[in-house]
């Protein structure tokens, strides 16, 4: 089976990195990351403010629609930010992590062993970027779309933005218009950018760890007598996993605190949005709602997975063969078993494991504050 290689894996990601302004393995940030990163900010205020000057009873829908945009540009901001900050760390992390995936895939074994989760990491890259691609596209283009429909249907332009702004001018005229909604655009999609860049890194550099706690425990389960000779490496082995996993939550542990705390009111948000908002801006929603949903799952996924499979590396210990094994590799096995029972974990900065559990809540929370929102909402007397 022909596996991609580590570049092949990582090629998407480097191309998002290289247009935010960063490249890999060189300390520079460049002009355009600046640009984009400011942009993106005087966007948010905007929408804020424009959030705060419509703040009533009566524009309860308006509002639920804008929330998520504020929140996903709030988040995009923090995500690449937290990721700047620890750049050096992403690229040693990167580079250990590929010349231990060149060692996995030379042999036969362990290319089998991990092939599954390297084509199921790269199929759902894709459709998490052509599904976001997607969404960025119909919140950008709808507004021209439905003015030139509006025109033709009552022959009066009506100026419409992709995202509500108040700006200290006015937006009804071309000239204006044309320059908000062009930056008001590319703030869009480089809000999409960050996000998904962030995301896509979290779940490949969480992959590969996986992948080589799942080589780990597969070459203790087949220790015995004969190979014991082979532990001391398994155990230096072992606590080198443990430390790059170590360096994966320093590096994830804000992003994901924030992608924790927002995920439950973008979810209500949203969901009252598809019940309650205008039948016109539906299949945004869906989307939008379909995006929110994707990227907390992945996160839960990935951080279930670091759990398993840390907690395989102790259990693969114990099955082994250690009966026929001299007292020298017993003790290697028992430290094994030992440091294997506090099992590794990626967190939302300490304040919430990220697993299954984490999505459970999340969704739960969502739930619930979706039922308040719909309980207090009245609808505008006809």
């Amino acid at each position: 089976m022909e596996l991609p290689t580590f570049e092949e894996i990582f090629k998407q990601i480097k191309f998002n990195f290289w247009v935010i302004g960063i490249k890999f393995n060189d300390p520079k940030i460049y002009l355009r990351f600046h640009l984009f990163f400011i942009l993106l900010v005087v966007i948010t205020i905007a929408e804020i403010s424009y959030f705060l000057s419509k703040i009533s009873p009566n524009n309860i829908i308006e509002l639920s629609e804008l929330v998520p945009c504020i929140l996903i540009a709030i988040l995009s901001a923090l995500k690449i930010l937290f990721l700047v900050v620890k750049k050096e760390k992403i690229f040693d992390l990167k580079d250990c992590l590929h010349e231990m995936y060149l060692e996995a895939v030379s042999d036969l074994r362990q290319k089998k062993l991990i092939a599954k989760e390297v084509l199921n990491i790269t199929k759902l890259l894709r459709y998490f970027f052509i599904l976001n691609g997607v969404l960025i596209c119909v919140y950008n283009y709808a507004p021209p779309t439905f003015m030139i429909y509006h025109y033709a249907v009552t022959g009066e332009v009506v100026f419409k933005q992709p995202y509500a702004v108040l700006l200290p001018f006015p937006l009804d005229m071309w000239t204006t218009w044309s320059i908000v909604y062009v930056l008001s655009g590319i703030g869009g999609f480089v809000c999409i950018l960050f996000f998904t860049t962030a995301d896509a890194l979290f779940c490949v550099l969480t992959s590969q760890i996986c992948n080589n706690f799942s080589i780990l425990s597969d070459e203790i389960l087949n220790l015995d007598g004969k190979n014991a000779f082979k532990l001391g490496k398994i155990v230096q082995r072992h606590q080198y996993l443990l430390k790059l996993s170590d360096d994966l939550e320093d590096i994830f542990k804000l992003p994901n605190l924030v992608n924790y705390l927002v995920g439950s009111v973008e979810i209500c948000t949203l969901g009252f949005s598809i019940t309650i908002g205008y039948w016109s801006h539906f299949l945004g929603y869906v989307l939008f709602l379909l995006s929110v949903l994707l990227q907390i799952l992945m996160m839960s996924v990935f951080g279930e997975n670091i759990i398993k499979e840390s907690r395989k590396v102790g259990e693969a210990a114990y099955l082994c063969n250690w009966l026929g094994m001299d007292q020298r590799a017993k003790k290697h096995i028992l430290i094994i078993m030992i440091r294997s029972h506090k099992q590794q974990q990626l967190t939302a900065f300490k304040f919430s494991v990220i697993s299954y559990g984490s999505f459970s809540k999340i969704i739960s929370t969502s739930w619930s504050y979706f039922t308040i929102l719909r309980t207090v909402y009245k609808p505008p007397e006809p």
